[in-house]
């Protein structure tokens, strides 16, 4: 079961909802151009953010299956919207969780993908060896597929270089 949610859209064409538990998630599609500049694509990559904005427990938000079902179809509304949209997933690694944030959505991404969607993950390693696990998610229908998947490693392997 979905939860209801909000199409608040925005500069981030963010959506809204709220849990049973009376936890409030926004998810975002931040335009990010920039991850993947000076291509005839780039204003069609957008930042996939994942945001608790209420959460009057302090407290991790316990397991709730129907986040993650609310989450797909978020997603999928998002690139029905334009079946050219990248989605990019970094993982936040503010507090060393970025590999369990990795794990989570990438359990999410295969138990609610359709075959409609590739998903490629890298590591970008910045000049202090930080290590951010990164994903771009494109519908295999993308007419420019070939060219952001390229443009994709070289932004992971030009990271990696500094």
């Amino acid at each position: 079961m979905t939860y209801a949610y909000l199409f608040i859209g925005g500069h981030n064409n963010s959506y809204i909802f709220e849990t049973a538990n009376g936890i409030v998630y926004e998810i975002k599609f931040k335009p990010s151009p920039y991850l993947l500049p000076g291509n005839e694509f780039s204003d069609l990559i957008y930042e996939f953010v994942i945001e608790v904005v209420i959460n009057g427990s302090g407290k991790n938000p316990p397991l709730d299956a129907n986040v993650s079902i609310t989450i797909a179809e978020i997603f999928k509304e998002f690139f029905n919207a334009s079946s050219q949209n990248v989605c990019i997933y970094i993982c936040d690694s503010s507090d060393n969780r970025q590999d369990i944030r990795r794990k989570k959505f990438d359990q999410w991404f295969y138990k609610y993908q359709n075959d409609r969607f590739i998903k490629i993950d890298e590591i970008l390693i910045d000049s202090n060896q930080n290590r951010y696990p990164v994903s771009m998610i494109i519908l295999k229908r993308n007419p420019y597929i070939k060219q952001i998947i390229s443009a994709f490693i070289e932004l992971s392997e030009g990271e990696s270089d500094k």
